[in-house]
């Protein structure tokens, strides 16, 4: 029976690049990763899909494959339908291309002759003895254009380029969020709302709670005291001091940089591997894990080649208090968020 944690390892193995070159790239646990090769992370797919789902993309990113064929493999296997796409495209992508060109080969050179005999047969200038009746000014202005096709051409190209440079420069200016319609919302969308592609999570409708203590219920790994973090983990982004209009986060779970627009008071939960990046509204921002405030990110974590803050899971691995269970009350300024969203995978 097809199985695709098999096809990975076999693709991985032919590859030469062993499992433990994919633990130092992913940091995936090597627990983990077994469990990836032998299906048996599969057994749970239908009860916990996101973390799953993310494993397994980051796998396969470490052996080149292409993000559609192990997006297309996962939703097979969800589906109980896997019957091996992704090895059978890997062997496809190995088979010489020179089979059909060498098969064409003998038709190519007989066309070819059979072409030049019909020249030599049907061509006036071919033919030495003719040569003198060849009228050749005339035959230099049939192969001539003429000016105006020339010119015509020429603007043609011009006004094509000129409307490709502005669809670019247009597209990408809204994509940056400094269109005139920048963090405003349209009737049928909320002002949380995220614009991702697919395979990417919407948001909920968000989780009010009254109280700090409420802020423990967000940080479901950490029920009690720990030796270890989680293999996944949690951050808080609050708009604690503005609407962020919008926010732009990256986690190595979505693998993408995305637009969130949050109302004043509200917060959205992030989970993450390794890595969680963000940029704009730093100023209005307030992040929490596992309840507790991480303080000075701005100082502690900015990029200033990306301009994003970047947060790595090494930095709460330093310090017990991460590993602690969530205190009763935030030591902030401002009242807790009065919802916090989480997203839908």
């Amino acid at each position: 029976m097809p199985s695709l944690g098999n096809d990975l390892a076999t693709i991985r193995k032919s590859r030469g690049i062993s499992l433990e070159e994919i633990y130092r790239s992913t940091k995936i646990p090597k627990a983990v990763l077994a469990s990836i090769e032998d299906d048996t992370i599969f057994s749970d797919i239908g009860s916990n899909p996101t973390y799953i789902r993310s494993y397994v993309r980051s796998y396969a990113k470490a052996l080149s494959i292409e993000e559609r064929k192990i997006v297309h493999a996962l939703n097979k296997v969800e589906k109980g339908s896997y019957s091996g796409s992704l090895i059978e495209e890997e062997q496809r992508q190995k088979m010489p291309e020179e089979a059909n060109s060498k098969e064409d080969e003998p038709s190519a050179k007989g066309e070819a002759k059979e072409e030049v005999a019909h020249e030599e047969t049907e061509n006036p200038l071919l033919k030495s003895q003719e040569v003198s009746k060849v009228d050749w000014a005339n035959m230099g202005r049939q192969f001539q254009p003429t000016r105006t096709a020339r010119s015509n051409r020429w603007i043609i190209a011009s006004v094509v380029i000129v409307l490709a440079v502005a669809a670019f420069w247009g597209y990408w200016y809204y994509l940056r969020g400094e269109g005139p319609s920048a963090g405003k919302t349209t009737p049928q969308e909320s002002p949380a709302q995220t614009t991702t592609p697919a395979d990417s999570p919407d948001l909920d409708t968000g989780t009010a709670f009254d109280g700090d203590s409420a802020l423990r219920q967000t940080s479901p790994q950490f029920t009690g005291p720990r030796e270890t973090l989680p293999d996944t983990l949690s951050i808080v982004l609050y708009a604690a001091y503005g609407k962020l209009e919008p926010v732009r986060v990256y986690t190595d779970i979505l693998d993408e940089l995305n637009p969130y627009w949050i109302e004043t008071g509200e917060a959205i939960r992030f989970d993450f591997v390794n890595d969680f990046h963000f940029r704009n509204g730093e100023g209005n921002i307030i992040l929490l894990m596992n309840g507790r405030v991480i303080s000075d990110f701005r100082e502690r974590f900015l990029n200033p080649e990306t301009n994003r803050i970047e947060i790595h899971r090494s930095f709460f691995e330093g310090d017990s208090k991460w590993l602690q269970p969530p205190p009763d009350t935030l030591n902030i300024d401002v009242p807790p968020p009065s919802v916090i969203h989480t997203l839908q995978y």
